[in-house]
C-alpha cells in the first residue's frame, strides 16, 4: 500500500517554479482567447431607420397603453376614496344638523 508519506519531499523551489510557468502559460491562453477569438455579433451593429422609427412607434404604443390603464386605475381609486370619505362624513354631517337645530331651539328660547 502506498501512502503520502512515502513520497519523497521535492526540493525547495521546485513548487514555486512549477506554479510560476503554469501561471505564465495559463495567462498567456487568456491572453490569446481574449486576441484572437472575437465572437461574431448575435445582432447586427446598426439599425436602419425605417428599423428605429417602427421600434420607436411601439414603444410609444406602448407607454401610452400603460398610461391609460394607470390613469383608469387612478380615477377607480379616486371614485372609492370620494365615496368612502362620504360615507364617512354623512354621520358628522348629521351630527352637525342635530346640533345646529338645537342651537336654534336654544336661541329661540333665550330670545323670550
Amino acid at each position: 500500500m502506498f501512502t503520502l508519506s512515502q513520497l519523497p519531499a521535492p526540493p525547495t523551489g521546485a513548487i514555486e517554479a512549477w506554479l510560476l510557468s503554469a501561471a505564465a502559460v495559463a495567462s498567456m491562453a487568456v491572453l490569446a482567447k481574449k486576441l484572437f477569438l472575437r465572437k461574431s455579433p448575435l445582432e447586427p451593429e446598426h439599425v436602419t431607420k425605417t428599423e428605429f422609427h417602427h421600434e420607436l412607434g411601439t414603444l410609444r404604443d406602448k407607454i401610452d397603453a400603460r398610461f391609460l390603464t394607470l390613469t383608469e386605475k387612478l380615477d377607480t381609486v379616486k371614485g372609492e376614496l370620494l365615496s368612502a370619505a362620504e360615507h364617512r362624513t354623512a354621520p358628522i354631517a348629521r351630527r352637525l344638523t342635530t346640533l345646529e337645530s338645537n342651537v336654534a331651539r336654544l336661541d329661540e328660547r333665550t330670545k323670550r
